[in-house]
């Protein structure tokens, strides 16, 4: 009789365990392999669906020359217009793996940032202002890739992706009053430079995944984009360095750092647009996998 006591104590304390856990030893015995909670893109038929924030440092400029005059306006975004430096931005990631080789990738984020001045003095590069002005920045990313898995065991991976990369760029300026560009005064006392394209360009780049444990993996990423899309031609370095962290089989983690580089060139009969257009950050994320 003590020993069957005993077992119902010891049963009793394993069920309590196993519900503060999440879990019990039916539930464990399932679960044969620990690294299989990191591994939701390993296995065909899963669908993850995340969202985050970047909190980035921006550093971007513009130049727009007109090819007539050959006058040109240089617009330094965070120096000379205080065009805010650092923005949180939402952004929303997903995947689906439709076998342990194969698998698609998508992100998207949108930036919006936005600097006024009225009634007020403003001088830079071959620009002066008496009077109003306005900067707004509604760029929006678009990042959609398929990835084969060059190299895969229970505790890395490496992936080729390549697809495409949406640059979907709204950058606008717009100032009235006495406008000096190159120190001549303008007749119509009103200025406005807009950048505002959509381009869908060629990307090419690795993921790499190594898991610590079965719940903590790094995930370092590298792509390249670069081409020509109608009267855009653009080059794009983007890496990230991302921590991810599997609580269970469904819901995970990530966060680390971002960084992006962009140099833009928007070239038709009458003006041509240099815009680089950087950033560097921290990302955070949460995504449930089905």
């Amino acid at each position: 009789m003590k020993k069957l006591w005993t077992q119902f104590g010891l049963t009793c304390l394993a069920l309590a365990l196993g519900s503060l856990l999440g879990t019990s030893p039916a539930v464990a015995q399932v679960e044969e392999d620990p690294w299989a909670r990191n591994e939701w893109a390993n296995k065909g038929g899963r669908f993850v669906l995340g969202v985050g924030f970047v909190y980035a440092r921006f550093d971007t400029n513009a130049k727009f020359t007109d090819k007539q005059t050959g006058l040109s306006v240089f617009i330094d975004a965070e120096g000379s217009l205080s065009l805010p430096e650092f923005a949180a931005v939402p952004a929303l990631y997903s995947g689906f793996a439709f076998s342990k080789k194969h698998g698609i990738s998508f992100s998207y984020f949108q930036i919006r940032r936005q600097v006024e001045f009225i009634d007020q003095t403003l001088e830079f590069e071959g620009l002066k202002i008496v009077g109003s002005a306005e900067l707004s920045d509604r760029t929006r990313f678009y990042h959609l890739s398929y990835g084969y898995t060059l190299f895969q065991d229970e505790r890395s991976r490496v992936r080729l992706r390549f697809g495409i990369y949406g640059l979907d760029l709204n950058y606008t300026f717009e100032a009235a009053g006495q406008i000096y560009i190159d120190g001549v005064l303008q007749d119509d006392g009103f200025l406005d430079e807009e950048a505002s394209v959509f381009a869908p360009l060629p990307l090419i780049g690795f993921d790499f995944w190594f898991a610590f444990t079965p719940r903590w993996s790094l995930n370092p990423k590298v792509s390249f984009v670069g081409g020509k899309y109608g009267d855009v031609t653009a080059s794009v370095l983007s890496t990230t360095l991302l921590t991810r962290y599997q609580f269970n089989r469904r819901l995970g983690m990530l966060f680390g750092f971002s960084y992006f580089s962009a140099d833009v060139k928007i070239e038709d009969d009458e003006e041509r647009t240099d815009i680089s257009y950087g950033y560097d950050g921290a990302f955070i994320g949460l995504h449930v996998v089905f």
